[in-house]
């Protein structure tokens, strides 16, 4: 018989026998009360079940880990489609094609700074198995990598002889856009059931707490939730860790997931060697991979004093800047085309691309390129602008500005109204100052509450709120609660007091969210036999336990009381976790909403059913039915999950009463993605250049109107 066969079999041996042993075992104590028999004699025939009853259901979940076995190939094409719309939408986002992509050039890397092309093309010929690409294609040495942007993944796939690169470049040189490029190449190149390139931002990895494999599971688990499901892990993993190998380490586990890191140089300076210590410890040196970094960040971490530490078998690439022609053939083709009265407004500016003065500097870079033609190339408004359109001559003045640096911050302070001036069929939601309020505070949050992270995770907002005050505020909701349901059965003065107590209590005795929550999920499509098989499970231990239950504390209270808990197992069996769509990329705002949805539908529906059937059983025992609405408000305490939701909820409605923040927030964040302030990764949002996060971070508070 084959092992699905066995399988099956198995299956439905351990369901039977449950059943069986469940219902005999009931039988047994219900004859014991019914005849006054002794209760120690049935009771010890009743554990006798003990030993099948574990048995069965032990193959029952054995049959469940056995079911969860996937085929890799068909997860890792899906991923793909996935990873690809994702970055498709957000390459839009960014206008990266818009007017079309901006040209980037680069060089081999300085030699000092990665493996010597000698000793790479010698470790790729003696790997196992040979090199992962064909040697006839590796130039002569590393000065065969420069090329231009649309060949990188020619450079990578082919002319890397060990499918390992850095990428380096000077700010706003164009790193993380050159890795978008990258990555489309590579889902466009890969084989069916290939490895599947997946961008990864660094911001949020501490190396000290927390090893890479991990970190980047769950950054895939994250965005990608079907990624949850189990997959089929080795025995010793069955019996020890299942839930470490779910699709997401099955996927790194098997070098199916090509890693690009980015952000490098987002980490706290003090971890950049350890990180890259840990990186090469992590991953093995057949594991293709690439790494972006600023070149002055990457130089301090592998070129300090008392250690070197390179990236293990890593070639190397340093961007160029912008030349004067591509960066004034940009302009001009962004303002309508090179003989357009538009166009002819940048023949100032365009004299001093490519010199050292400060404009000539400053848009030597994509970023630079990407900030003045957002200010001064305005797209049609919906109502005729308040005051005049800038000129770019402005830029020219170096009285005005006499380094690159006032022309940075000049561009990152122009840029915010420039993003939210009027356009399209409706006006914006929010104004120029409520937006660069908000952004302001985010950015102060980033650097101040999250050590400069670039990652502005929602979940970590509770973040910006004093610990003594989140906790006072989820106290005083589960205390208005309880204080509700008591005060309609007793005097409302005491329900008030003692359930302000009660809340008080359970929330300062600590509130701090925890991560978002995306695998429980009411499934409509759950069959009626596993809902039946659940309510039959509860209904059993029900009668089981409330049976032996009623021997000492009387029949009545043990049958109504764990009929109850019985009857709400029974019931969250039908609440199963939906294999999610690996198709889809789950955002920010679908992230939260998932987060909300496991509160109300884990939480809520587990809290009413536990506390009615709780509050109900001891009522009827009692005859006191006023024991109700607290049982129902006990219950719904001890059944909400410490979810991020409520941490996200508390943290949101302090920062907005302090004015720091608008009500509808994941409103304003997909609305500053979309007008290209921020940008996103994922399940986070970032901004859209981390020089941006902290000149905002460096303005006064609060802002000027």
């Amino acid at each position: 018989m084959r092992h699905g066969g066995q399988s099956q079999v198995l299956k439905r041996v351990g369901v039977r026998s449950l059943l069986l042993v469940g219902l005999t075992t009931a039988g047994a104590l219900l004859l014991a009360w019914r005849f006054d028999s002794k209760v120690a004699e049935t009771a010890a025939t009743a554990l006798l079940a003990a030993g099948p009853l574990y048995i069965a259901w032990k193959a029952f979940k054995h049959d469940r880990v056995e079911a969860a076995a996937v085929d890799l190939t068909a997860v890792t094409d899906r991923l793909a489609d996935a990873v690809r719309t994702q970055w498709e939408a957000e390459a839009e986002v960014r206008r990266v094609n818009d007017p079309y992509p901006l040209p980037v050039a680069w060089r081999a890397a300085d030699p000092d700074l990665v493996e010597s092309w000698e000793l790479l093309t010698d470790l790729a010929r003696t790997w196992p198995g040979g090199p992962p690409n064909d040697p006839a294609r590796w130039p002569a040495d590393a000065d065969g990598l420069a090329d231009s942007d649309a060949r990188i993944g020619e450079v990578f796939s082919e002319r890397v002889p060990t499918r390992r690169l850095v990428v380096l470049g000077e700010p706003g040189a164009g790193k993380s856009v050159l890795l978008i490029h990258l990555l489309q190449d590579l889902i466009a190149r890969r084989p069916a059931g290939g490895p599947v390139p997946v961008l990864f931002s660094l911001a949020s990895w501490n190396p000290n707490q927390q090893r890479l494999q991990e970190w980047m599971a769950d950054q895939l688990r994250r965005a990608h939730p079907g990624l949850h499901n189990p997959a089929s892990a080795p025995a010793s993993a069955v019996t020890s860790r299942p839930e470490a190998h779910d699709l997401a380490r099955e996927l790194l586990d098997a070098r199916l997931i090509l890693p690009l890191l980015d952000g490098f140089d987002e980490l706290p300076p003090a971890l950049h060697a350890v990180a890259l210590d840990a990186i090469n410890r992590a991953l093995p040196a057949k594991q293709p991979l690439v790494l972006a970094a600023r070149s002055a960040e990457y130089r301090a971490a592998v070129a300090r004093s008392d250690a070197v530490v390179r990236l293990n078998g890593a070639a190397g690439i340093h961007l160029l800047p912008v030349t004067q022609e591509q960066a004034a053939d940009y302009l001009r083709r962004d303002a309508g085309g090179s003989h357009t009265p538009a166009a002819r407004r940048w023949d100032a500016v365009t004299a001093h691309l490519g010199t050292d003065t400060p404009v000539g500097q400053a848009l030597g870079t994509p970023l630079g390129l990407f900030l003045a033609r957002t200010i001064y190339n305005p797209r049609p408004q919906v109502v005729p602008p308040s005051a005049p359109v800038p000129h770019p001559d402005e830029l020219c003045d170096t009285t005005v500005f006499p380094d690159r640096a006032t022309v940075d911050r000049h561009l990152f302070n122009a840029f915010i109204p420039a993003a939210y001036t009027p356009r399209g069929p409706s006006l914006p939601r929010w104004s120029v100052a409520q937006a660069r309020r908000t952004l302001t505070f985010l950015a102060r949050h980033l650097e101040l509450d999250r050590g400069g992270t670039a990652d502005l995770a929602w979940w970590e907002l509770h973040h910006a709120t004093p610990t003594p005050i989140r906790r006072l505020m989820v106290g005083l909701v589960l205390g208005l609660l309880v204080a509700f349901l008591g005060g309609l059965v007793s005097e409302f003065l005491i329900g008030l007091m003692s359930g302000l107590l009660i809340g008080l209590v359970f929330g300062l005795r600590g509130s701090d969210a925890n991560a978002p929550s995306v695998r429980l999920r009411w499934s409509p499509s759950t069959s009626a036999a596993v809902l039946r098989l659940g309510l039959v499970f509860g209904l059993f231990v029900g009668l089981l336990v409330g049976i032996t239950v009623g021997f000492v504390s009387g029949l009545t209270i043990g049958l109504a009381f764990w009929l109850a808990i019985g009857f709400v197992g029974g019931f969250m069996a039908g609440l199963t976790t939906e294999e999610p769509d690996l198709t889809t990329t789950v955002g920010p705002a679908a992230l939260l909403a998932q987060d909300r949805r496991i509160y109300l539908t884990g939480g809520l529906v587990l809290g009413l059913l536990l506390g009615s059937g709780l509050g109900l059983a001891v009522g009827f025992a009692t005859g006191d039915m006023a024991v109700f609405p607290f049982g129902l408000a006990l219950g719904l305490m001890g059944g909400l999950p410490q979810t991020a939701w409520t941490g996200w909820g508390t943290a949101k409605l302090y920062l907005v009463v302090r004015h720091r923040l608008p009500w509808h927030l994941m409103a304003f964040l997909q609305d500053a993605h979309q007008r290209g302030v921020l940008r996103q990764v994922g399940p986070v949002y970032q901004f859209r250049h981390i020089d941006l996060q902290r000149h905002l971070a460096q303005q006064p508070w609060p802002p000027a109107t």
